[in-house]
């Protein structure tokens, strides 16, 4: 088959690779539709150990049934289908008390994890999936449409950690499709109104269509400023940040009131200074929030039932052959997409 092969920094290649073959309880996939993740474009660039050279990634996709592997029941060749990428345990401590995202012993498809190791990914012909992990597609939901569920469940799960948003003032950094898939979340949970900061103003018109009531471009504008003047000096109620850099870390700090919450999603800065102290004379409550656990079914549906748009976010479609010019173009910051499809035919 072919597949996009990482072989190091800066360098994907299309390639001929074997076929992989499905064993016990797995199934083939015929991959129809993978996106490229913000965490695949840093790997690219050699700056994760969760991609390491030799992998194919890609775990945010969508196919058809080509094959069973023995034992597999329920499932059928030629049925569409998404896949929860997530394979954690379920038996260790961490996976008994629900926080199997955060399972140490966890393989993620189309990634390399510390203790599992490389587990090949989507960006290929095929890819090989647990079949307890496969999510039946509905026919009204396109492979395109089905690629993203991921993604929107990384941003489900992190408006739920916020339990009451309804009627709440909220900033959202970041117009990135993890931040854009939020504010789509968050509109669907009423909140009053969605404040959208980036430096992109291609991003923030985007991040009207899915549901934000403002935007404030924070290379242009003072955001400090603009919050402080919409919010009589108060601060919004609550600050997801997509981002994960210092300028928006320390943002966060300073634009949510006394008391009020802050939930941290993006991983672009590892470590970096922080504003401890006006954090805890604010009595701010932090909260982290990493991948998924249920929200990948729980996403299926919303899109299903036409309460999220993910489709929009899409802005461009090309073919497999051509993933390691946008890989590049992304590496570069010469891409114009928010949201990439890699599909085959």
């Amino acid at each position: 088959m072919k597949a996009l092969v990482f072989v190091g920094p800066r360098d994907m290649q299309y390639q001929d690779v074997p076929t992989p073959e499905p064993k016990e309880g797995e199934v083939r996939i015929h991959v129809k539709a993978v996106s490229i993740c913000g965490s695949d474009s840093g790997g690219y660039k050699g700056g994760s150990a969760m991609r390491t050279p030799g992998l194919i990634m890609g775990h945010e996709f969508s196919g058809v049934i080509e094959k069973l592997g023995p034992g597999v029941t329920g499932l059928q060749v030629g049925q569409r289908v998404g896949t929860v990428t997530c394979l954690f345990c379920e038996t260790c401590r961490d996976c008994q008390d629900g926080l199997g995202n955060v399972c140490m012993n966890r393989a993620i498809i189309g990634t390399t994890m510390p203790k599992y190791g490389p587990y090949p990914g989507a960006m290929a012909d095929f890819v090989i999936a647990p079949a307890k992990k496969i999510m039946p597609l509905p026919d009204h939901v396109s492979f395109n449409e089905a690629a993203l569920i991921e993604p929107l469940a990384i941003s489900l799960r992190a408006v739920k950690h916020v339990k009451d948003i309804k009627g709440k003032t909220v900033a959202v950094y970041g117009a990135g499709p993890i931040g854009l898939l939020a504010m789509q979340v968050l509109r669907a949970r009423e909140a009053a109104r969605i404040i959208a900061i980036d430096v992109v103003d291609s991003r923030l018109e985007m991040a009207k269509e899915c549901g934000a009531t403002h935007i404030i471009n924070s290379k242009n504008e003072k955001v400090e400023d603009i919050i402080a003047a919409m919010t009589d000096d108060g601060g919004v109620d609550v600050v997801f940040d997509a981002v994960g850099a210092p300028a928006t870390i320390n943002g966060g700090v300073e634009i949510v009131r006394c008391g009020g919450t802050v939930v941290w999603i993006g991983l672009a800065v590892p470590v970096f200074e922080f504003d401890y102290k006006h954090a805890v004379c604010k009595e701010i409550t932090f909260q982290c929030s990493y991948m998924y656990t249920t929200e990948m079914e729980e996403g299926l549906d919303l899109i299903a039932s036409g309460k999220m748009d993910v489709a929009k976010i899409i802005t461009g479609v090309y073919p497999m052959s051509e993933g390691g010019k946008h890989f590049e173009l992304i590496a570069k910051g010469e891409s114009k997409d928010i949201k990439i499809i890699l599909a085959n035919d």
